[in-house]
């Protein structure tokens, strides 16, 4: 993680670049980054003072070995996966896995491109996708869920698919088909992938820990034989658009990151375990 961090502030440092015309001292980064760019795919301005001051977090806890508070260091996404790993596992203990479900939910509304994605904050998206879950009954059945925003971006169209990995219980995830029905946007993806895909528990530290990423993936669309496939595995994402993504992370809470419902409430209360995934989604671990 700590390589990792050291590779993404050098990375937004050749992102930065010099200004000026191109000369000897910046032709090089200017050409790496003129390669890494599709045809047809346009990168919005970034705030250069913004990435100078990622920039210097980064390197802050490259140092020290103390990750900076910012959802954009994969050492500080490191303490959080783990904390809430753990806190998940024990949350969900007392169910069975066969009365446990993880879900990844795509909506549309959801896709954003370069010019766009700085225009809306995870809050936004979070507040939206309560009032669907609430449109479509889900809050309305007993037993918790817990969500985490996640993101990827498909480099031949430059896009951005936001989307939420989720934990919740049989009934809650049978209630989540609902959505497409109330909700316009909810529609299969451009290689035909399902809005709301249902998965059994098999793995509990696997499937649970999958939910918090250290970082969003380039997931790049191909024709094969006329038809749109989502290429398998992960990749990093091509720069600008990588340091882009730091930087919106680096303006994000970790609360805002996260929907959780019947989990537990100051106002409801709960287990011990979903109190203590409860603080720690709202602390940041």
């Amino acid at each position: 993680m700590i390589q990792e961090d050291r590779l993404r502030a050098r990375q937004a440092r050749r992102v930065m670049n010099r200004p000026g015309p191109t000369n000897w001292v910046n032709l090089n980064d200017r050409v790496w980054l003129a390669k890494q760019q599709s045809s047809g795919v346009f990168a919005t301005k970034l705030d250069g003072s913004a990435i100078e001051v990622l920039i210097s977090k980064l390197v802050s806890g490259v140092a020290t070995g103390q990750p900076a508070l910012t959802l954009a260091s994969a050492l500080r996404m490191r303490t959080i996966r783990m904390a809430l790993g753990r806190a998940k596992l024990d949350a969900f203990a007392e169910y069975h896995r066969d009365d446990l479900r993880t879900v990844t939910v795509i909506y549309s509304g959801w896709a954003y491109t370069p010019a766009t994605l700085d225009g809306v904050t995870a809050s936004q998206i979070k507040a939206q996708f309560t009032q669907h879950l609430i449109r479509a009954g889900v809050t309305a059945v007993p037993g918790p869920l817990f969500a985490m925003l996640h993101g990827e971006f498909e480099a031949s169209s430059g896009v951005f698919q936001l989307h939420f990995h989720i934990i919740t219980t049989k009934a809650k995830a049978a209630a989540l088909l609902r959505l497409p029905k109330v909700v316009k946007g909810y529609t299969k993806t451009a290689t035909g992938a399902c809005p709301v895909r249902r998965s059994l528990v098999r793995n509990r530290i696997r499937q649970f820990t999958y939910l918090a990423k250290a970082f969003w993936p380039g997931k790049p669309v191909v024709l094969i034989d006329g038809v749109p496939k989502r290429v398998h595995g992960y990749r990093r994402i091509p720069e600008p658009f990588g340091t882009q993504v730091l930087l919106w992370l680096d303006r994000q809470r970790l609360a805002d990151l996260i929907v959780m419902n019947g989990c537990w409430s100051p106002r409801k209360g709960g287990t011990p375990g979903m109190r203590r995934l409860y603080l720690l989604a709202q602390g940041g671990g």
